[in-house]
């Protein structure tokens, strides 16, 4: 397209900058996401957004998340998101990429440039996305990710600009909201994870026993056979054999069938 015009663009701005109270007094409120997606969508029209933070040290931390005029995303989906599939994000690239704290980068994620099958499933098929843009900033030992969904319309030129304009006050509220409210979390914590994924994993195949079901569990969070084993106080022979007797039993031989088995019954 065009280049847009000075005069557009500061107007872009100046109508954004109008909002600014708006958001400012609702930073810190369970009330924020909403007020976000709400006043974001006048400038470039929204289905949801969410904010996790990507960690350095191989971890996800859940932010928030919202809605406008659709169905909210299911809590099911985000929680296999955040337990598993959130180590498939493109946007980690970005933990090795950036140079500086505060650097802030827009990513786009279309279906046809997802390579791994269940992770496209996971956002196309169950979630129902069809576009994601990201406003993503390195700082606190990871990268913050303000997440914008659409499900239908793809995001236009147009809404790309608009982005890059708004880019620098968008995640200077993002992180003011995260730090000061303190609700940045795990959204589950490891035990209800791992329990999460047990029963999951009960419903797909109840033959299943308790202790197959634990170290499957353990395998979905990304956990070494050394590291199931000192976690469940157990042999590593143990583990393999309580693995491939899971395996056995839900007919799959990798963990790659593993997590799209929990992913087909999501």
């Amino acid at each position: 397209m065009n280049e847009l015009s000075p005069d557009w663009e500061r107007d872009i701005k100046s109508r954004f900058f109008d909002r600014v109270d708006t958001l400012l007094e609702a930073i810190g409120k369970a009330s924020f996401p909403q007020v976000l997606i709400h006043n974001l969508s006048d400038f470039l029209p929204l289905d949801h957004l969410s904010l996790v933070h990507l960690e350095e040290r191989n971890d996800v931390t859940y932010g928030f998340s919202a809605s406008r005029g659709v169905e909210p995303m299911r809590r099911e989906l985000q929680q296999l998101y955040l337990s598993i599939f959130y180590r498939l994000d493109p946007n980690r690239e970005f933990l090795d990429h950036y140079l500086a704290d505060t650097e802030i980068q827009i990513r786009r994620l279309l279906p046809e440039a997802i390579e791994d099958r269940d992770y496209k499933n996971l956002w196309c098929e169950k979630m129902g996305i069809n576009d994601r843009l990201s406003v993503i900033t390195r700082a606190d030992r990871g990268l913050y990710c303000l997440n914008l969904f659409r499900t239908e319309i793809n995001f236009s030129d147009q809404d790309v600009k608009v982005l890059e304009l708004l880019k620098p006050l968008l995640s200077a509220l993002v992180l003011k909201h995260s730090r000061l409210s303190g609700t940045l979390s795990s959204f589950m914590t490891r035990e209800e994870q791992i329990n999460n994924l047990a029963d999951r994993l009960a419903y797909i195949d109840s033959s299943l026993t308790q202790r197959e079901k634990q170290v499957c569990a353990r395998l979905l969070l990304g956990m070494s056979t050394e590291g199931i084993a000192l976690d469940l106080d157990i042999k590593k022979q143990s583990v393999m054999t309580y693995r491939r007797r899971a395996y056995s039993r839900l007919e799959i031989s990798s963990q790659n069938e593993l997590f799209g088995l929990c992913l087909t019954h999501a």
